[in-house]
């Protein structure tokens, strides 16, 4: 695949100065840029998996995880309607 982007001027200059200091083409430094990226890119799932794993592994039922949230959103609510007053 081919792609042709502009970069804004003050990001070419940022790029070029590291280009300087760390002698790599223009090509490889934004393939290794964009791999780094798509490795970090995490699904909705992934990041959730610890925290679905807790629960699963807790023994919590769905409603009393459901009260535990609602809870705390009502917490919340009323900690933001008292800063009001």
């Amino acid at each position: 695949m081919s792609v042709t982007i502009e970069l804004p001027a003050d990001l070419e200059a940022t790029l070029r100065e590291r280009l300087v200091r760390v002698p790599q083409n223009v090509t490889a430094f934004v393939l290794e840029a964009v791999r780094e990226k798509l490795s970090r890119s995490k699904t909705l799932d992934e990041i959730c998996a610890p925290f679905a794993q807790s629960v699963a592994t807790s023994g919590v039922s769905d409603d009393e995880l459901d009260r535990l949230f609602e809870g705390a959103r009502e917490d919340v609510w009323q900690a933001r309607q008292s800063q009001r007053s």
